[in-house]
């Protein structure tokens, strides 16, 4: 059996800036309350990682991030790294709650050119995922948006309007081709902005690359959107057997066998020592005398 970790893995540079923020609050403010807006990341072992360091997570599936707010009367709030509308963070201030930002610097950068298309009175077209966090801090704070999920959802308006496309950070680089591309073919003037992440795309891209792999294991939560993609695009490329899961605590080892080689990739969210676990017991499969399951860490997950 072979193993074949892909490259990149683990936290992105927006997910460590996340946790680091979160992690140092919780150093420099013994006693505090710390409540993070929502899931600082989408993934539930960091969630309880940081519930066991104090900070606590408010996070309700149908409940907007001013809601949420809205629960927090004293203390230290951390915005997620997915970031918040403008009405959050009009309120936050409002109320006169300590504001820690944790918002990636990539979906800062699609915030500005929404901001700037706005102002400029362009029509915005937002290539994204109904309810997901990112995608809504862009329409709540501008209601004028067209959020496009599918080609089905491209508005028909005039075809001489000046429109603006962007997108949310994490989809996957071939879902918004094919919807940009049908946007162009209707509306040949619009401007087109890709913001798909660099954290994203490469690791969307090493997925592509895979080859002469027989099956492929996806390491992450299944709220993560940039997880999701992963296993999508698996598929799409040929890959007959992908298996998501979120720890080594999943792992199904009946489709394992002597001669098969498998590729191991996680999700930009899944912490380094969950894909790495992984990879471990793999490598020291032993067909004759497997061993249990290990059990993740959660004391030690964020040592990194």
């Amino acid at each position: 059996m072979e193993i074949i970790p892909v490259n990149p893995r683990g936290f992105c540079k927006g997910v460590f800036k996340a946790i680091r923020l979160a992690k140092r609050a919780a150093k420099d403010n013994p006693g505090t309350q710390i409540t993070i807006l929502g899931q600082i990341v989408h993934n539930r072992f960091v969630v309880e990682a940081l519930n066991q360091a104090g900070i606590k997570t408010l996070d309700e599936p149908k409940a907007s991030r001013l809601e949420l707010l809205n629960k927090i009367s004293d203390g230290i709030v951390i915005f997620t790294a997915h970031g918040v509308s403008n009405a959050v963070r009009q309120e936050a201030i409002r109320r006169n709650l300590t504001v820690m930002d944790a918002t990636c610097e990539d979906v800062l950068s699609t915030q500005q050119l929404v901001e700037s298309a706005s102002l400029a009175n362009q029509t915005i077209f937002y290539i994204g995922k109904s309810q997901h966090p990112e995608a809504n801090a862009i329409t709540e704070s501008y209601p004028h948006v067209f959020l496009i999920e599918k080609i089905q959802d491209i508005p028909q308006i005039s075809a001489d309007s000046d429109i603006f496309v962007t997108n949310q950070t994490t989809m996957s680089k071939n879902d918004i081709e094919h919807i940009i591309d049908a946007i162009i073919k209707q509306y040949p003037h619009a401007t087109i902005a890709r913001e798909i992440c660099a954290a994203t795309r490469l690791r969307q891209e090493a997925v592509e690359k895979i080859k002469d792999a027989d099956a492929m294991i996806v390491v992450g939560d299944p709220t993560s959107n940039n997880t999701r993609m992963l296993e999508k695009i698996a598929i799409e490329h040929g890959l007959k057997h992908v298996y998501r899961i979120e720890s080594v605590e999943q792992l199904d080892t009946s489709f394992l066998n002597r001669d098969i080689r498998i590729a191991v990739t996680a999700g930009a969210s899944t912490p380094q020592k969950l894909t790495q676990q992984v990879i471990d017991y793999l490598r020291s499969y032993d067909f004759d005398h497997p061993a249990d399951l290990p059990k993740v860490n959660i004391a030690t997950l964020l040592d990194e």
